[in-house]
Order: structure tokens, then sequence, then C-alpha cells
């Protein structure tokens, strides 16, 4: 605008120009272009905080008792309690049953369930031997988004007991842990 300015009072004051090239650049300059201009506005942001979620061990993996063979097998426990032998393995009376989480968080979060990568390892308690727990398997299934529709859900762990021969796998109690991840996603 300052330039227009310029070459308009230099054409008032009788400065040869030539007033088709004046005309054109006064039309150009003030033709309507971007308009750059600048606004704020203020916005909203919002957040919740949710309850931790977390997980109560409601009943142990227990495989319960039974014998062995000459050449070893294995006790399985489904997710749902039932248990086979296979093998030289004979399952016998006792209490037995699926390992049960109760999982609590906030009402209908997501969230997952890790089962363990590695075998647990059961020892023996005179003698130190072990047993090895594998097969992980758990209800409802581990990999997929799981809800918590009230808050809660109960979750059952099965697995395999691999069991040696009596040399390997002596009479007695064993016991061992192991580790499952349950996230929110």
């Amino acid at each position: 605008m300052i330039c227009c300015l310029f070459f308009y009072i230099l054409f008032l004051f009788g400065l040869k120009m030539n007033r088709f090239i004046f005309f054109i650049f006064t039309i150009i300059f003030f033709l309507p272009g971007k308009v750059w201009s600048q606004v704020s506005v203020k916005a909203e942001t919002f957040a919740e905080v949710i309850d931790a979620l977390s997980a109560n061990e409601d009943e142990s993996l227990n495989f319960g008792r039974f014998s062995v063979g000459s050449n070893g097998g294995s006790i399985i426990i489904s997710p749902d309690g039932l248990r086979t032998a296979q093998g030289t393995a004979v399952a016998a009376g006792g209490n037995y049953s699926p390992g049960r989480f109760m999982v609590t968080g906030a009402a209908g979060a997501t969230f997952t369930i890790e089962l363990p990568d590695e075998p647990a390892i059961l020892v023996h308690d005179q003698s130190g031997k072990t047993m090895q727990v594998d097969g992980w398997l758990s209800d409802p299934p581990s990999g997929e988004s799981l809800t918590l529709p009230d808050g809660s859900r109960l979750v059952s762990i099965g697995a395999r007991l691999n069991v040696g021969t009596v040399d390997e796998n002596p009479v007695g109690q064993y016991a061992g842990t192991f580790t499952i991840t349950f996230a929110y996603n």
C-alpha cells in the first residue's frame, strides 16, 4: 500500500509515468488475495484415571495325586478343571484344580492375558528333583482382548505336568511358581 501511495504521489507531481503501468500496478496491488490472520481458541481436553488392574489367585494350579510307572508320563489339567493322565502316569484320588484368578479393574475396560513363555519347575521337598509344567492354556483364551464387564472377571489356567520315572521323580510333595501377566490394552 505504501508503494502504491508513493507511485500515486509521483504521478500527481507531474513526473512522466506511463498511466497504463500505474493503473495495472494499482489494480494488482489492491486485488483481493490471501488474508494473513491469526486466531487463538481455547479448547478442552479430557483424561480419566481408572482403577489399577489387579489379580488375585483364588485357587492354585493343582495336579492332584497320581502315581508313575516305569516310563513316566504327564498329568493334564484343562482350564475347565478336567484332569487326564498320559503315559504310565495314573491319576489317583485327592483334590486337583486349574489355577483360578480374579482379575479386577475399571468396569468395561479391556485387558489381555500373557501366559508363561517357559516351563515352570516343581521341586521335590526332600530330594530337590524336579518336574516341568508347560502347555499353558487359559479360559478365556490368551491373545484376545478381554472385557471386565462389571469390573471383574474370573480367569482359569490349565497346563501339563511332565513326570519322569519313580527314580527321576520320587514319592513326595512338589511345589513351584509361575508368572502370568494381565495387562490393560
